[in-house]
């Protein structure tokens, strides 16, 4: 298991950086009741499924009680609404709680019903498919390969997690016993790699399996070989954490986050890109918090929330040219649409963890860190043997500086321990190092901060 997978390497060379929203809040796109998911179908309509909401429904003397897809055009009018799925001449009435929608390779729609999974054509709006496990344990959103292989998981702990063929039919399994809770997924075209998001357990975030021998669904064993989004400190404890209630890709392959807001040790609240190729560190991110009040999540919709503010992220999708993001906000209990003329890509800047953590929101209604504390620079600075490390705290907290090497491996840690607000200055002795560039960390109840210095011999 890695122990820093929002790499602190990352994070101490890219300290300095200066971040700034990439992503601008366009709309409310539409006003809806417990929004469990929102995808972009290969023709542009918007479909949005509920977790909670019903619609009643009266044709003569039949009443039809039912919890419907909606299908919105881009221009944010209603399509049609999905109420009975029919399946080889089986008609089945959408009533249960919508826990997920994805595309298939062919760009139709794996729709999640509680504890059955469909396949819906995307132009005819007809079932195609249908997965209904022996199991009443509620299921996740699936993903799929780019050779038909759906994959697919409970949300409870110890139950399977399916590997399925391309008529929806049980092929195999990543692991007939899927420990955690978890509420989406994701998997490579290749079916090699199965990603899970974490919620309510250990160590929340995103856990990656892999297949053992590169078969991909053919393969007869997957592994977990790491974690990320749960960031470990050097003693193994949890230092920051994602809580990933919801996982999506973009159009441009980056790995995009919902963290919940409503749980205390959670340090990240909203939706982040992590790059797949530079250790899945976050790259982007969309909106800002709202203030850490709960929203109505029965209501459609909140009025008092700001146009960039969310509550709880529960899916997110794309427009095709990437330029288009829409976001389901569940006990925001709307809809949003955000444009961006220039979307991260792999290989784009990482943001530092510093810049991460949102903790309040300013007057322009953007985030902003607070900040209970200045690390200023060590003097003398180059140094030989020992320098000065000197930082303001403004309210009582819990502390810890610590230096590193350039390699991130862990030299020294000056404090570890609660301190009362005031100036202090911390004596460091490098008479037993090799000349190089060392990084100084000061963390204040989760708040990172990096400066460099060099020892010159």
């Amino acid at each position: 298991m890695k122990k820093m997978s929002l790499s602190i390497f990352a994070v101490l060379l890219m300290a300095s950086m200066v971040f700034s929203q990439t992503w601008q809040y366009d709309s409310i796109f539409s006003a809806q009741k417990n929004p469990h998911s929102v995808l972009v179908a290969p023709d542009g309509k918007i479909w949005v499924g509920n977790y909670s909401r019903k619609d009643t429904v009266i044709t003569g003397t039949d009443t039809l009680i039912t919890n419907p897809l909606r299908i919105f055009n881009e221009d944010g009018t209603e399509f049609a609404k999905i109420r009975t799925i029919t399946v080889d001449g089986v008609t089945d009435t959408i009533v249960n709680s919508c826990r997920g929608m994805s595309l298939d390779n062919n760009g139709n729609v794996l729709f999640t019903n509680w504890n059955v999974l469909y396949r819906i054509n995307y132009q005819t709006l007809e079932g195609m498919n249908k997965f209904d496990p022996d199991d009443n344990g509620s299921m996740t959103e699936a993903g799929a390969t780019s050779d038909g292989y759906v994959y697919l998981a409970h949300v409870g702990g110890n139950h399977p997690a399916y590997i399925l063929d391309e008529d929806l039919a049980l092929f195999g399994y990543v692991d007939d016993t899927l420990a955690g809770l978890q509420r989406s997924l994701l998997v490579t075209d290749d079916g090699n790699d199965v990603y899970y998001g974490k919620i309510y357990t250990k160590a929340e975030g995103v856990w990656h399996y892999q297949s053992t021998d590169g078969g991909g669904a053919e393969s007869e064993s997957f592994a977990l070989i790491d974690t990320f989004g749960t960031v470990f400190d050097d003693t193994g404890a949890v230092a920051n954490n994602m809580w990933a209630q919801c996982l999506d890709w973009d159009a441009n392959g980056l790995m995009w986050v919902g963290t919940y807001w409503d749980v205390a040790e959670a340090d990240f609240n909203g939706w982040y890109a992590l790059d797949p190729t530079q250790d899945f560190a976050v790259v982007d991110t969309i909106g800002h918090n709202a203030d850490m009040v709960k929203g109505d999540g029965n209501a459609d919709g909140d009025p008092s929330m700001d146009a960039g503010d969310f509550w709880s992220p529960r899916g997110i999708a794309f427009s095709a040219d990437g330029h288009t993001a829409y976001t389901a906000d569940f006990d925001g209990g709307m809809i949003k649409k955000w444009t961006n003329a220039d979307p991260k890509k792999p290989g784009d800047s990482i943001i530092p963890l510093s810049d991460l953590i949102v903790t309040a929101i300013n007057e322009a209604g953007t985030p902003k860190v607070v900040v209970n504390f200045d690390l200023k620079q060590n003097y003398p600075n180059p140094f030989n043997p020992s320098t000065t490390i000197p930082f303001e705290l403004n309210a009582t907290k819990h502390v810890t500086l610590k230096v590193y090497d350039i390699n991130g491996r862990l030299v020294s840690t000056l404090i570890d321990g609660k301190l009362a607000p005031k100036h202090y200055e911390y004596k460091f002795d490098g008479s037993n190092l090799s000349s190089g560039t060392y990084i100084y960390q000061l963390n204040v109840d989760g708040q990172l901060v990096n400066k460099q210095m060099v020892l010159i011999k």
